[in-house]
């Protein structure tokens, strides 16, 4: 009897719980690029990669030594997500690195995003979506230097998403797919 007390409550409790979206329901990529007061962040460093290692996230993680493509393994992913799990934060006032230095909207310089080259206002809130190609600045830019910081965030995504085969092979994530660590063959 207590056995099947338990499982009942057990099958109530789960039902209950909002459903999470499974590992795997996507596979997409985002190119992407940082400046803070007009240098490219360098996100390609071994800290910022996921290896057998160096467990980051199954979710969203960069990989192969490549720091401008955020690959996504679960639909409701958010730039936030992403950052979180390189240890940092990503508001619309401020881009917080892992070390606790802090780029905030002052008086002087300001923190903008653009995805696709038009400025978007959900920052950390922002889903993730396949072949986007997103700026995250900090500083204070004149218009013509943000449209050359636009303009130097890749295209690079379709290939890792097999969407532009004759531009290359994607590295393989099958081991993402299944729930292992993410580590290309």
């Amino acid at each position: 009897m207590k056995i099947k007390v338990l499982c009942l409550l057990s099958l109530l409790l789960f039902a209950c719980e909002k459903p999470q979206p499974l590992l795997g329901d996507v596979h997409e990529h985002a190119d992407f690029k940082v400046y803070l007061n007009g240098e490219v962040h360098d996100f390609a460093q071994d800290k910022y990669m996921s290896t057998a290692e160096h467990k980051l996230s199954h979710f969203t993680h960069l990989h192969d030594g490549d720091g401008e493509i955020i690959h996504k393994h679960m639909s409701t992913i958010t730039l936030g997500d992403f950052f979180e799990s390189l240890g940092m934060k990503f508001t619309e006032e401020c881009f917080n690195l892992e070390g606790g230095v802090s780029y905030c909207t002052n008086d002087e310089n300001t923190l903008k995003m653009f995805v696709n080259g038009k400025e978007n206002h959900d920052f950390d809130d922002y889903e993730l979506s396949d072949l986007d190609q997103i700026l995250i600045t900090y500083g204070n830019q004149t218009g013509a230097e943000i449209q050359g910081q636009i303009d130097s965030v890749g295209d690079r995504a379709c290939i890792q998403s097999a969407l532009c085969p004759e531009r290359g092979e994607p590295s393989d994530e099958s081991t993402c797919l299944t729930g292992e660590d993410c580590v290309t063959l």
